[in-house]
């Protein structure tokens, strides 16, 4: 059996209704960027996660940024968890904030309350100001911890932002993905729990966030005055009325996919129950599941190729190369000690997780772990 890292498809009713209003598109003479979809899309997404407003932007990097931007971290420390993917650090950079690293915790991969709490103190003894918190829901995956770190935030008057590219409808003790924080960022990216092709969404409460955002993604121009422009940090980054389109159609069906995605991670659990795997798994709630994690002390390497003999490929982990030690900033963070950070991203793999995926290839994807497993203690 030969099971890809990746595939997306689409019906055939999808595909023909896609069709149908592409080409509306092209002949309505509405402008191609910024229009009917996009505006659709927005409201989809906002509603879909419970958000008073939602602004499309061109990728989840860049929702970032823009957040950080609102909150004016300019010479500000942002404090990011190491175990994330570099476009979060990039993004605090492009805001022109200072990176503050916090170690992980162990159940759910995200950033540890603790940690968090000790380097608030650290920067604001050393004089620091801290201008935001970005928490990742890494896999898709709301920590257990969400309230207590929400709650520190609180206490430290500190804005938290969501880092929330694999968590599309996530939900967790009454906290929904998107909502938790004073803004939250999404990713479309294709490989992404519902994809635009490219994109990224920032969703708010609190309008004149929603506002500033709408004129920094639009050069930072005047939001009632086209031809004024009122803000330095502004770039272009709308998106196209065909971007607007797919995620529209996208919104009325990630949830049919989230829901596969749960049947089988529910036959990786099972399957592997008498392994040493051990699944990353939200605690209750409702999880998008972006990627089945399984903690493992096999050597990595030895495990991917033996997959790969087998005709499975494995996919990118959460995260193999944490922030400290990625090339560009193994300098700047040499003495720091994440400790759980890096047992984590050490021992982990992701095998495929996606709705086009059937129990029959999840089921030979556990029979080979298995396999595997015994081969490497022989």
């Amino acid at each position: 059996m030969k099971i890809p890292i990746f595939k997306l498809e689409f019906d055939d009713e999808f595909i023909a209704s896609f069709k149908d209003k592409a080409e509306e598109i092209l002949i309505s003479n509405r402008p191609l960027a910024e229009n009917k979809y996009v505006a659709e899309f927005e409201d989809k997404f906002a509603s879909l996660i419970g958000a008073k407003y939602a602004v499309a932007v061109t990728n989840g990097t860049v929702a970032i940024e823009l957040a950080l931007k609102v909150l004016d971290v300019k010479n500000k420390v942002v404090l990011i968890p190491s175990n994330t993917f570099f476009a979060t650090s990039v993004a605090v950079t492009n805001a022109h904030g200072k990176i503050g690293l916090v170690d992980a915790e162990d159940e759910n991969f995200a950033l540890s309350p603790d940690d968090l709490e000790k380097k608030i103190r650290q920067f604001q003894a050393d004089g620091e100001t801290i201008g935001a918190v970005v928490i990742v829901h890494v896999g898709g995956i709301i920590s257990k911890h969400i309230r207590r770190i929400k709650n520190i935030c609180d206490t430290y008057n500190i804005p938290l932002v969501e880092d929330a590219a694999h968590a599309q409808c996530s939900e967790y003790d009454g906290l929904k993905a998107g909502t938790i924080g004073i803004i939250g960022c999404f990713s479309f990216f294709p490989t992404k729990v519902m994809t635009s092709g490219e994109g990224g969404m920032i969703t708010v409460n609190d309008e004149e966030i929603a506002d500033k955002i709408k004129s920094l993604k639009n050069f930072g121009r005047d939001n009632n005055d086209p031809n004024i422009c009122v803000n330095p940090d502004g770039n272009n980054y709308k998106v196209t009325e065909l971007t607007g389109l797919l995620g529209s159609m996208e919104c009325d069906r990630v949830h049919k996919r989230i829901e596969k995605r749960n049947d089988l991670v529910k036959i990786y659990k099972k399957r592997l129950k008498d392994s040493t795997y051990i699944p990353v798994l939200q605690n209750g709630g409702l999880c998008s599941y972006y990627k089945m994690i399984l903690k493992t002390q096999i050597d990595r390497d030895w495990l991917k190729d033996y997959c790969k003999e087998h005709g499975i490929s494995l996919t990118g982990e959460v995260y193999r190369i944490p922030i400290h030690k990625q090339p560009l900033y193994i300098d700047e963070f040499k003495s720091i000690t994440l400790p759980v950070t890096d047992e984590i991203s050490a021992n982990h793999i992701c095998p495929p997780l996606y709705p086009e995926l059937s129990p029959e290839e999840i089921n030979y994807i556990c029979d080979i772990l298995i396999r595997a497993e015994k081969e490497y203690e022989k």
